[in-house]
């Protein structure tokens, strides 16, 4: 009978500990989604003075893509360049403009791309704000990170396939540029990040 008790109280007591943990996981979780709440908020705040700002200065149009073009990386060692892409568009009031140039090297792609989003900021303010959340993760499938790359004003993540091998780089930078660096067949992020480096960052950031 003191036998019976005692498996009771102890199975009382770890379903007790158990359901205690669980609400301690849920409270947990929620606080983190509340700071992350209050943090892509921040965000949008700050992308949003940032835009005043540039209003008041009669900035509210997106560079021309061939000036995009300037701040693309021109060589990168080892591989080669293709010519650089881009256009400008406009459409019911949107306005944004983009430029790209890939790189190869035998059967390996790079892939850069640069947005502007200055006459289009409704597109960009939600995407912007995701990026400066500070995501990290990782299973089995892929790492994920959170990145400035040194520079105020970017923030973004990049993520690595660790079954493909991808390496994926997104940015936003001065709360109006989107940069994109991806590559294919690489062991890990570092490619992608020095290849983003090489793009003016702290100019960009300050437009």
């Amino acid at each position: 009978m003191k036998t019976f008790v005692t498996v009771l109280l102890g199975a009382a007591l770890l379903t007790g500990c158990e359901q205690a943990q669980k609400a301690k996981e849920s409270y947990s979780a929620l606080s983190k989604l509340k700071d992350a709440g209050e943090k892509m908020e921040a965000n949008m705040d700050a992308a949003k003075t940032q835009r005043e700002e540039r209003v008041k200065r009669g900035d509210t149009l997106s560079l021309p893509y061939k000036e995009l073009q300037a701040f693309l990386p021109t060589e990168l060692s080892g591989y080669t360049a293709a010519n650089p892409t881009g256009q400008s568009m406009k459409m019911s009031g949107i306005a944004f403009s983009t430029a790209g140039r890939d790189f190869t090297k035998d059967s390996v792609t790079v892939k850069t791309e640069l947005i502007d989003y200055n006459g289009a900021n409704q597109l960009y303010q939600g995407a912007s704000a995701m990026l400066g959340l500070g995501m990290e993760s990782e299973d089995d499938e892929q790492i994920t990170k959170s990145t400035t790359l040194g520079v105020d004003g970017a923030s973004g993540m990049a993520t690595y396939r660790k079954k493909d091998r991808q390496a994926e780089l997104m940015l936003a930078v001065g709360n109006r540029f989107l940069i994109k660096v991806s590559a294919d067949k690489q062991p890990d992020m570092e490619l992608v990040e020095s290849v983003a480096k090489q793009m003016q960052l702290e100019k960009l950031a300050e437009m």
